[in-house]
């Protein structure tokens, strides 16, 4: 009898120390997955600027310096972003590229940056763009992510 439980002791032991382990080895499994988790655009900012600062802004003046602020998930090494300005429906003009901006996140980019995960684009116009409807698509390492619509009035 004594020996029947101390082998049930022993079998015990090692299937706690056998999930103990595949429990530790799962947990660490996870934590590489989260190292390598994808870059996500977490939310976009329409804005004006105005000196050195945005204004965040529902829509537009002609004259304006039009921006989008982008903030992704993490400024992750490598990433790559697209801004694409375009004219919707707007002075008689229709699906029509302004203006197409790339970055790359480079440590030298990001070096002494207040938020590094927010990248912006401005679109400066050399004389004012008509009242309508426009848009920036917005790719992330070469993939539509987000559109983000506005008017200008």
């Amino acid at each position: 009898m004594k020996i029947n439980t101390l082998s049930a002791f022993l079998i015990g032991c090692s299937l706690s120390l056998a999930l103990g382990h595949s429990a530790i080895a799962k947990e660490n499994d996870e934590d590489t997955d989260d190292s390598e988790t994808e870059v996500t655009i977490g939310k976009t900012v329409l804005a004006r600027e105005v000196e050195d600062r945005f204004e965040p802004v529902k829509s537009f003046k002609s004259d304006d310096t039009f921006a989008v602020l982008v903030f992704l998930s993490e400024p992750k090494i490598g990433t790559k972003l697209k801004a694409v300005w375009a004219i919707v429906d707007a002075g008689g003009q229709q699906d029509k590229k302004i203006l197409e901006k790339t970055v790359e996140i480079t440590p030298e980019a990001i070096k002494g940056v207040e938020e590094p995960n927010r990248i912006n684009f401005s679109l400066t116009p050399n004389e004012p763009f008509p009242t309508g409807d426009y848009k920036v698509d917005i790719y992330l390492n070469d993939e539509l992510a987000k559109t983000v619509e506005f008017k200008i009035k």
